[in-house]
């Protein structure tokens, strides 16, 4: 039965080779270097059980890691201090006779750890973001409010897009104005999802016009605006794609696939065909 232990190692032997590739696999962690994938440098993906690579590699800049995992949780870890020992402690919870209610605290703190890590996070790609706006000559062509917006979010104030009050009817079709925030600028504005669960602040939505071919000017929705960084911090698989997309780290996500039990007998009796 495989573990969710971490293993480092910086040798080909990754300790991973003997584990059921049919389990999760524990994480194996490298020192990462800019030149680990140049040739001659001895770069070797880890195989679980000698048939498959883990699901993910990630890249962390900022660690200088490279880790092979099968879960985004174990990633994680390596960017959210006290994260793992979470992660454990709702396990716990899961696999044994909690209830209900411990387990639901259990994925609560789990959250609770993403969205305060994406609070820093947020702050911190603001000043970046901020900083090359105010190098490549792109804040002079914003207005005073965007400024002061940026600046304010850069500060770790919630961002809340320019306001404004637009008509809206409640459920019993009375009219009221409701207060909704939208982000115009081309300087992106960086978002944590995780902040305004709980209503009383609604998140920004895209105001970034496109120019159409005709000459015109609109709003196209998409799911990823170019002048919004979304943070996502809901469960662990969707805040390591949202920190791919911010730029964070580097991910690659492998599908495994069971090697087909003809092919198996083939290269078996070829193998013992050359030896005999």
């Amino acid at each position: 039965m495989n573990t969710t232990s971490e293993l480092t190692t910086g040798t080909g032997d990754f300790g991973v080779e003997q584990c059921d590739p049919a389990l999760p696999a524990p994480a194996v962690v490298l020192p990462n270097t800019p030149d680990m994938k140049s040739p001659g440098h001895g770069y070797t993906l880890p195989l679980v059980g000698r048939e498959r690579p883990h699901t993910f590699e990630a890249v962390l800049p900022d660690q200088a890691l490279r880790v092979f995992a099968d879960r985004p949780e174990d990633i994680l870890s390596h960017l959210i201090d006290g994260y793992a020992e979470l992660e454990v402690a709702l396990a716990r919870t899961i696999d044994g006779d909690s209830g209900e209610e411990e387990t639901e605290q259990a994925e609560l703190a789990t959250f609770d750890a993403r969205t305060e890590h994406a609070t820093t996070l947020r702050r911190a790609l603001q000043q970046k973001i901020n900083a090359d706006a105010h190098d490549g000559g792109t804040w002079a062509r914003l207005d005073s409010e965007e400024q002061q917006l940026l600046t304010a979010a850069a500060a770790g104030d919630l961002p809340t897009g320019v306001l404004y009050l637009a008509p809206a009817e409640d459920d019993l079709g009375n009219p009221f104005d409701e207060e909704i925030g939208e982000w115009s600028a081309p300087v992106p504005l960086v978002i944590n999802r995780g902040e305004y669960l709980d209503g009383e602040v609604r998140e920004p939505e895209s105001g970034l016009e496109t120019e159409m071919p005709d000459g015109r000017k609109v709003v196209v929705v998409v799911e990823r605006p170019e002048n919004l960084v979304l943070l996502d911090p809901i469960d662990p698989f969707t805040y390591l794609t949202s920190l791919e997309r911010a730029g964070v780290l580097t991910l690659v996500e492998r599908e495994y696939v069971p090697i087909d039990d003809l092919y198996t007998s083939v290269m078996a009796k070829a193998a013992a065909a050359a030896e005999g």
